[in-house]
């Protein structure tokens, strides 16, 4: 499933609705969606904390890549809560949301911990200190290769032209979004977050050039920004820039990237472009290991390919099949699937 927009949000909180009203911030859908929460938040004090997710259709909730709380399926709305103990310090949160048919959607997420008081989840009741000599627990580091101290020191007035640029985006309003996103980067040059978003927009616009600029400066003002590698050797690679493309995976894994299974992928499909592939199967397979997401199961699929002209039948198999597993409705599920009964047949 490929991204169509963005939502930035500090808190999920979408009681129980007709479908009909929508989901704040998806302008054209309201059935049949899917939507991936990701984000960064403090904890001071350490100890037990309980999140309560609610929603309809199906969600899912990751504390620091771990799954917590299994609320996937097509239901009406229904709760699921989990108990985790948390160290002080930075940790990482991901909900995925999944709406199906009608007639509701819902999707929230509260918090209680030591204290036993619950509140809706948000961000921005989770954020570390603005000076990190005041961090009682870690470092700067622990934001991770996405994140920087930075963005939590960008200038207010560039934090709220970034939302609302990322918002117009989401809402289709180009003109909006470029206006508001140019705002945020020259308020505070620093802002890698900015602009990024303001590349994929001029991605959107076909204005290629000016788009790997903005992915460049993105990189220039964190270079562990690892959402800037990833849109820049996805933009080479729809434009047959192999080359390109390996420069820019190989500056970003020289960075170790810990949790990004897509520049792994990425760097495994322009290898596999430019004839590398024992380079090809490396990256495919260090994609796969760390997809615990499934946020790139074309990477199995690569790599049943790449295995089968090695004449690897059942690893290709293997992974063929997983692939249709985990995207039974992709576009090219037929073509794997007719590669499938070529290969069993050869056997």
């Amino acid at each position: 499933m490929d991204a169509v927009g963005a939502i930035y949000t500090a808190t999920l909180n979408v009681p129980r609705r007709a479908f009909r009203e929508g989901f704040p911030g998806v302008t054209d859908r309201i059935e049949w969606f899917a939507i991936d929460y990701t984000g960064r938040f403090w904890i001071d004090p350490p100890g037990s904390y309980q999140f309560h997710l609610m929603s309809d259709d199906g969600a899912k909730l990751y504390i620091d890549g771990r799954l917590v709380a299994d609320n996937d399926g097509l239901h009406p709305p229904r709760h699921q809560i989990a108990t985790i103990t948390l160290t002080g310090g930075i940790h990482r949160i991901r909900v995925s949301y999944f709406q199906g048919p009608r007639d509701l959607l819902a999707l929230v997420l509260h918090v209680t911990g030591p204290d036993g008081k619950w509140q809706v989840f948000s961000t921005d009741n989770f954020k570390p200190p603005a000076d990190p000599a005041q961090w009682k627990y870690g470092t700067p580091g622990d934001l991770g290769p996405d994140s920087s101290i930075t963005t939590f020191q960008a200038p207010t007035k560039a934090q709220k032209a970034f939302v609302e640029g990322a918002a117009a985006l989401a809402d289709g309003n180009l003109h909006e979004a470029k206006k508001r996103l140019e705002q945020a980067t020259k308020i505070y040059k620093s802002y890698a977050p900015a602009w990024s978003v303001l590349g994929n927009l001029c991605v959107i616009q076909r204005d290629f050039e000016q788009a790997r600029e903005a992915f460049e400066r993105a990189l220039a003002a964190n270079p562990d920004y690892m959402p800037a590698y990833v849109h820049l050797a996805n933009l080479d690679l729809t434009q047959s820039r192999y080359d390109d493309a390996l420069r820019v995976t190989s500056r970003a894994i020289a960075r170790e990237p810990a949790d990004n299974p897509l520049i792994y992928f990425f760097d495994a499909v322009a290898s596999e472009y430019m004839k590398h592939l024992d380079a090809a199967e490396k990256s495919a397979r260090q994609a796969i290991e760390l997809d615990m997401a499934h946020e790139a199961p074309q990477a199995e699929y690569l790599l049943g390919m790449l295995l089968a002209a090695r004449r690897d039948v059942p690893g290709a198999l293997q992974h063929l099949k997983t692939y249709l597993t985990l995207a039974p409705d992709s576009h090219d599920s037929d073509e794997v699937r007719s590669t499938i009964q070529a290969l069993e047949r050869s056997r």
